[in-house]
């Protein structure tokens, strides 16, 4: 009988590094596209801020991946 909890094959640690992981490298592709955006509207600022957030978030990732990786090795 089962007790109501769920085991899954990741920590819960790794479950949040991989979601993270995820929704940030998605991210790359939509603010690259935000970006082209407010550079065909002639907001060069806005675009800027964009590819700032973007470069940011490569970053964020490749931490991530390390983490990732780290965890993964030690499990």
């Amino acid at each position: 009988m089962s007790d109501g909890t769920q085991e899954f094959t990741v920590s819960d640690i790794e479950y949040n590094i991989i979601t993270t992981l995820s929704n940030l490298l998605q991210s790359e592709e939509v603010l690259a596209k935000y970006a082209e955006d407010a550079d065909s509207s002639g907001d060069t600022e806005c675009a800027t801020l964009f590819r700032s957030l973007r470069e940011s978030n490569k970053g964020a990732s490749a931490g991530f991946r390390r983490a990732l990786a780290r965890h993964l090795h030690e499990g």
